[in-house]
């Protein structure tokens, strides 16, 4: 089923009165990109974007039922109408804008981006670049022309260079210290740094869904009121 063809449905539900049975919402979120989301051995979720999402529902009145997807297949998900929201350390970038609708940002990151590799590796221009799927730093090699393969997950990116199936890994890695064993422990390094700006973290919903009202107004009370400020402090 088509984004467009679950507007009605969504637009429906939506607009219920708070008394109604259906007021569930299908969030669809990668569980493996620390601080933001991240799974215990026990199965269950948390993390900055996990507490953002439950408060959000909570201000909505809605319930959170949660499904874990590859990062890759959020933003198709919701665009198709699998999922209601899909969030995960998700920026904001004027391609995702595109086929779906962000919300106003909750948080930004560090524009500065690296790649990894063997210290002798080529440099991106002249090098096969391993990338996850469905990124941001995907798309900015699809926009440079540059030689890229892409993977279904951050752990497959960085073997693929282990491997050597490709030269250099691009992604946040400098920010995921639960990856600087994987990559201290195969001899890489980061060896070339990138300004990939965006406008923030923010969730997606379906084009024209009239969650994105509901969600940026429960952002907007959450930075007033400080809520959005001691989340971020205890998670980063």
């Amino acid at each position: 089923m088509s984004c467009i063809a679950t507007i009605s449905g969504i637009f429906a539900t939506v607009w219920l009165a708070s008394g109604s049975d259906d007021r569930t919402l299908l969030i669809g979120t990668e569980d493996t990109f620390p601080p933001y989301i991240l799974r215990d051995g026990a199965g269950t979720l948390s993390g900055f974007d996990y507490d953002v999402m439950s408060e959000i529902c909570t201000r909505t009145r809605h319930d959170c039922q949660w499904e874990i997807a590859p990062f890759g297949e959020l933003i198709p998900g919701v665009a198709e109408g699998r999922f209601d929201v899909v969030l995960g350390g998700m920026a904001i970038t004027p391609e995702r804008r595109a086929v779906v609708d962000m919300s106003m940002p909750y948080t930004f990151g560090n524009s500065l981006e690296w790649f990894v590799g063997f210290a002798d590796a080529p440099p991106p221009e002249n090098a096969r670049i391993a990338v996850e799927s469905g990124t941001m730093h995907e798309t900015w090699l699809r926009q440079q022309k540059l030689d890229f393969q892409s993977y279904g997950s951050e752990p497959l990116v960085l073997g693929a260079v282990a491997r050597g199936e490709a030269d250099l890994a691009l992604g946040p890695f400098s920010s995921r210290e639960d990856l600087d064993a994987m990559i201290a422990g195969q001899g890489l390094t980061y060896v070339y740094s990138q300004e990939i700006p965006d406008e923030g973290t923010g969730i997606a919903v379906c084009k024209g869904n009239a969650l994105k009202a509901e969600i940026d107004s429960a952002i907007q009370a959450m930075k007033t009121d400080g809520t959005l400020d001691k989340m971020h402090d205890h998670w980063f």
